[in-house]
């Protein structure tokens, strides 16, 4: 063989090999992608649409499982039928983007407001990090339509 076919198949087999290791290492992330978006419809299903806040500490560092639970009791008293569905999800490495809409019924005081038994829609988004299937960070990193919120509550 001579020296540029040489060449040519020692660089052909490294393409190769850094192909695949990067095709392996693209698996393995997507997998870990899927595995957190799951992760978060399963949060949001059972934490907020359902109210179990003792998945707060399974799935929550214990200084944003706090911050939770309070806040699922604070907005399941106010909307007991609320139900937040997650209409748009990104992950990339540990950390999930999503976009959200939430239903309910007023029947308990929100905001400062008195139950108004009106059925209001509001949306928002989440941004949180995930480490071996706990959110590590993210709370806080999100936002909603609270003034929209306010808005149809204060509604006549």
């Amino acid at each position: 063989m001579s020296t540029i076919r040489k060449d040519r198949y020692f660089l052909l087999v490294a393409i190769l090999l850094i192909s695949s290791a990067a095709f392996a290492q693209n698996k393995h992330i997507r997998k870990i992608n899927l595995a957190n978006k799951g992760l978060m419809l399963k949060i949001v299903d059972n934490l907020f649409n359902k109210g179990d806040t003792t998945l707060a500490d399974k799935y929550f560092v214990p200084e944003f499982a706090k911050e939770e639970k309070a806040f699922t009791q604070q907005i399941r008293t106010a909307f007991p039928d609320l139900i937040i569905t997650v209409d748009i999800m990104v992950a990339e490495n540990e950390m999930v983007a999503a976009r959200w809409i939430a239903n309910g019924t007023q029947k308990g005081a929100f905001l400062g407001i008195s139950p108004t038994n009106k059925k209001v829609t509001w949306k928002g988004s989440w941004f949180w990090t995930f480490k071996n299937g706990i959110v590590t960070d993210g709370m806080g990193k999100g936002s909603w339509d609270a003034l929209g919120l306010i808005k149809q509550l204060q509604s006549k």
